[in-house]
């Protein structure tokens, strides 16, 4: 009786899910108040510890987040204008309280995007592949919905958003870029250019593998792409065999070309930047003439390294670079002669690690590089203004390669070596994103959703209804080839090349051969000529009677040897 209660239904319609429930899962995903200190103690070279994880910043930030009432007083105007769109995520709780983990890559994570909106998260790796996440469709096994190798056996190292959230950017390390829209289906695959042609100006696409890529922050079908070649492009969705517009990058360098690392728009889409291999920052406006650059910050990052980043501010006013060097610095664009802040031993360990603001640009985030079991990857929150460390979190014990802070969701997402993608949240002042997911229990199996056990056996199956079956192969072959229908037997040919002008077999054309027997091909030529010979002899018609009446006897020249005529010539 115990198994058949089993499968019989104990209520009827939708249930509601317990709110105990949804508290135990949402207290199984909060993070140890303590959990930061330990690890920073651990590891002996602490910056900052923090008494829980949802508590304000030090007091050396103190003059950062705890604003006085009349700092406050004087940013009630500046977010007038702000509060038209929406209420931007404060700084003064960060959202980290809470995490969820999704482990789909087997290595790096190298690049991240979330949409405008915040509902789809999408992540590529170092192993080729290109995750797509629904926060609103997964539940806590936290599985994509899509998972591909866009770019065969290449490194993912850019993925970007477009600004209506439809299409998404892939650069990858080969030199074509593509775009995939966010269900991900391929809409474009771009040009290649010829490796040949020395001048970059006149190759079709880039001729090397590419490095960095970004939307155009007001116009939706374009965007501009770097690579390792020297180049910047400028591409339009729609033309997909050559760019709009060719930047080569000047350098000082023997040869005259130097990677580009990293590029982007700015916030107003009036200046394109770019990062070279030379340690050098470039400024070119959006619209042209790209022959020269407008400004060129000369070392801005030592020689030789790879500037992974460069992000600008809301208000264009303000850039931060994050360089291969362990730096990140802070500059003004109305005087680019010397950074504002400098920000050193932040280690990086990959070419991709970013940097990013705030929602309310007060902070500045990135994630630092350890090795393999050596420490803890880092997420680091420094100043906007002068980049002292506000904070740190500590994440796994792998690099921190990505961070993302969305200003819708106010959720913080951490791209790791080790192949995690860590979303940290809080319960209160986060919005929807990964609180969705994070108490979705999977559904479960329906009362009439169950398996056999045992194996089904459909009637015809059975022996008795089988037919006899030829053991040997070779007498069923021989059997179907004995049969003309079974084996479908072509016609046989006719027997002759050409016999007769026959294409077929009709009864007409089986008349006519016997009316006209074609047996020249049989026939001696010689033969045929010779068997005429008597008769002309005898009855002669044609040649010898025409000349009977004129002529009756046949007058022959007489012509001595050749030997004789020689003799009578000398003798004369």
């Amino acid at each position: 009786m115990d198994a058949l209660r089993a499968f019989m239904p104990t209520s009827f319609g939708k249930q509601k899910t317990s709110r105990s429930s949804n508290a135990e899962q949402i207290e199984q995903r909060k993070r140890s108040p303590d959990q930061d200190r330990a690890l920073e103690d651990a590891e002996k070279n602490s910056s900052v510890a923090s008494p829980s994880a949802r508590s304000s910043v030090p007091k050396a930030a103190k003059g950062l987040i705890e604003k006085t009432s009349s700092d406050s007083e004087d940013d009630e105007d500046d977010d007038e204008d702000d509060e038209e769109e929406f209420n931007r995520p404060d700084s003064k709780v960060i959202p980290i309280s809470h995490e969820i983990i999704l482990n789909e890559h087997s290595k790096t994570i190298s690049a991240m995007a979330l949409d405008p909106a915040g509902a789809r998260l999408v992540t590529g790796g170092y192993d080729f592949n290109v995750c797509f996440w629904d926060f609103a469709g997964m539940d806590t096994r936290f599985k994509p919905f899509r998972s591909m190798e866009p770019c065969g056996a290449h490194q993912i190292h850019e993925l970007k958003y477009s600004i209506t959230g439809d299409k998404i950017l892939i650069i990858s390390g080969e030199a074509k870029a593509r775009v995939y829209d966010r269900n991900g289906m391929e809409v474009a695959e771009y040009q290649k250019g010829d490796p040949y042609i020395r001048d970059l100006r006149l190759t079709t696409g880039h001729v090397a593998s590419l490095t960095s890529g970004a939307w155009h922050p007001y116009v939706k079908d374009r965007f501009i792409t770097s690579s390792t070649d020297g180049s910047i492009r400028l591409w339009d969705v729609e033309n997909v065999r050559k760019q709009v517009d060719v930047i080569a990058y000047k350098t000082k360098e023997r040869g005259g070309r130097t990677p580009v690392t990293a590029v982007a728009y700015s916030s107003d889409g009036k200046i394109i930047a770019g990062a070279g291999g030379d340690g050098t920052v470039s400024f070119y406006p959006s619209n042209g003439p790209f022959l020269r650059s407008t400004h060129t910050i000369e070392n801005a990052h030592v020689r030789g390294t790879e500037t992974s980043c460069i992000t600008f501010s809301r208000d264009s006013q303000r850039m931060v670079t994050r360089g291969g060097d362990d730096t990140v610095k802070l500059w003004d664009m109305r005087n680019l002669k010397h950074p504002l802040s400098i920000a050193e031993d932040m280690v990086s360990l990959n070419s991709e690690v970013n940097v990013i603001f705030s929602p309310d640009e007060r902070l500045i985030l990135t994630g630092t590089g350890v090795k393999k079991n050596e420490g803890y990857g880092k997420i680091v929150m420094m100043n906007g203004d002068n980049l002292e460390i506000v904070r740190t979190v500590s994440v796994s014990q792998s690099s921190v390669v990505r961070v993302l802070w969305h200003d819708k969701l106010n959720q913080i997402v951490a791209g790791n070596a080790d192949g995690t993608a860590r979303v940290f949240y809080d319960p209160e002042a986060s919005n929807k994103g990964a609180k969705l997911c994070a108490t979705k229990t999977p559904k479960k199996r329906a009362v009439d959703d169950y398996e056999i056990d045992r194996p089904i056996i459909t009637p015809h199956a059975l022996p008795m209804f089988k037919e006899d079956k030829i053991r040997s192969n070779k007498r069923k072959q021989e059997k179907l080839r004995s049969d003309p229908v079974a084996s479908h037997r072509p016609e046989m040919p006719l027997s002759g090349p050409g016999k007769g002008g026959k294409v077929g077999q009709s009864v007409i054309q089986h008349v006519l051969t016997d009316f006209a027997k074609d047996t020249m091909r049989e026939e001696d030529p010689r033969a045929a000529l010779l068997k005429y010979a008597d008769v002309v002899e005898k009855d002669p018609q044609w040649i010898t009677p025409a000349y009977k009446k004129n002529q009756p006897n046949a007058v022959f020249e007489d012509r001595a040897e050749e030997g004789e005529q020689r003799e009578l010539k000398r003798k004369k």
